[in-house]
């Protein structure tokens, strides 16, 4: 870990220093929020439910040094909740992204991101967005019950290369660590490389290729590391300039270190090497050069040594596409395909998934709006002794004011519910809150 740390940072140095010698600036966005709330359970129990207030202060703020070809983003928010019954409960959370970019040509430019998570929170690992709206960080989706204090580092280099208008490339590195004071809970390690190419031979004609390897740690459980294999293709087929066709082909290697049929801390899911062969076919709208939504059906086949094989349909989309108006905005995001639950803390392994999220701003003046966020997950846990199946509902719904350009207040209700289907992990969760934040309306120049 702290060698990673180190190229990290020295690897930030070098391009930041070769980027912002000539020309950069420093900005510094302060900001200051106090949130209280009402929480009907904050333990996620189905039975034993415990409410209580519950008072957040957040200091924190955002640096940035913007160069002509380079940048660095740090966005760092401590805060520490107090709660009104349960004082046991009083704890520090601790949030940091930091981001730096090089631009080593028009077409060639390097990534590099670190995403820090401490908190006792169980809900508190959600999937973390860029300015545009993508996820960079994918939650966890699997929350765990009760409050315990867990930390998460998540870190990631991305080299990019654009080829033409349509034609790119990439390689990534990502190590991703889950610690827990639980001693039930699994700690793991994640180490990802992977690398990807699309190229349109034609105007009609194109493939996607993509790759990658993960090797997955456990520290003192029952569960086995093991190494992961992936590769995907893709060969689409343009019926007008943003309609077209595709089939595509993936398949999955899993090697468990230590197969067995008793994996996990509870024994639910089963451990044993296994092949996944899952083609499938679908349509695509191309709504401009870098933004391309798909919906396609597939079938899987997963060949498993002593055990039983499975397969079955499975739905595959992507989309991620803002609609901004002048006084409204939605985006809407969908996702589905097959996956694999690892580093959740209950891992739960090999799933078919589909998810769709929905986030709305109404203006109803300048300083006047309501905003929401609407998500459905669903996930088959195919290699679970139990057959388990999740159904989780968000909802996050506010009206907001800006009282002045440096203060503004929010009123918001939110929901949370897993039905969790042959498991008893089921919950249901309802929040009323409201958020003062201090926040200039532009950052401060430190230096130009």
């Amino acid at each position: 870990m702290k060698i990673l740390e180190k190229w990290i940072v020295l690897a930030l140095a070098s391009v930041l220093t070769a980027g912002t010698a000539s020309a950069a600036q420093l900005l510094f966005t302060p900001r200051v929020s106090v949130t209280e709330e009402y929480n009907d359970n904050i333990d996620l129990d189905r039975k034993n439910k415990k409410d209580d207030f519950i008072t957040t202060v957040t200091v924190g703020g955002t640096l940035e040094l913007l160069g002509q070809v380079s940048g660095l983003r740090i966005s760092y928010d401590p805060g520490y909740s107090f709660y009104a019954d349960n004082d046991e409960y009083d704890s520090w959370r601790h949030n940091l992204l930091a981001s730096g970019w090089h631009n080593f040509s028009r077409e060639t430019r390097l990534d590099l991101r670190n995403y820090f998570l401490y908190t006792k929170d169980p809900l508190a690992d959600d999937d973390v967005e860029d300015n545009q709206g993508n996820i960079i960080v994918q939650g966890n989706d699997r929350s765990r019950q009760g409050q315990d204090t867990y930390y998460r580092n998540n870190a990631s280099a991305r080299l990019s290369h654009q080829f033409g208008p349509e034609n790119s490339t990439y390689a990534q590195f990502v190590y991703d660590l889950t610690k827990y004071d639980d001693p039930t809970s699994e700690d793991s390690q994640e180490f990802s490389p992977s690398a990807g190419l699309i190229y349109w031979f034609s105007n009609w004609w194109g493939i996607e290729l993509d790759g990658g390897y993960t090797r997955g740690l456990y520290e003192e459980s029952d569960s086995s590391d093991f190494n992961n294999y992936t590769g995907r293709f893709r060969l689409n087929r343009r019926i007008s300039p943003q309609f077209g066709v595709y089939g595509e082909y993936r398949q999955i290697y899993r090697d468990w270190d230590d197969p067995s049929e008793n994996g996990g801390t509870d024994g639910n899911e089963i451990e044993e090497d296994y092949f996944v062969y899952a083609p499938s076919v679908g349509l695509f709208y191309q709504f401009d050069p870098t933004l391309t939504a798909s919906i396609g059906v597939g079938y899987f086949y997963q060949q498993i040594e002593n055990a039983n094989d499975q397969k079955g349909p499975f739905i595959n989309t992507d989309i991620n596409k803002l609609w901004d108006f002048q006084r409204w905005s939605i985006r809407t995001r969908g996702s589905s395909g097959i996956d694999s639950q690892d580093f959740s803390g209950e891992n739960q392994g090999f799933e078919r998934y589909a998810q769709v999220e929905l986030i709305g701003k109404y203006n109803f003046t300048r300083d006047f709006f309501a905003d929401m966020g609407l998500r459905y997950r669903y996930s088959d846990y195919i290699n679970t002794e139990d057959e388990e199946v999740d159904h989780r509902y968000t909802a996050d719904v506010g009206i907001g004011y800006a009282v002045t350009r440096w203060m503004s207040l929010r009123l918001a209700y939110a929901f949370e519910k897993l039905d969790a289907i042959n498991s008893t992990d089921d919950y249901e969760q309802n929040r009323a809150y409201m958020t003062i934040t201090l926040q200039p309306d532009q950052p401060w120049r430190l230096w130009d």
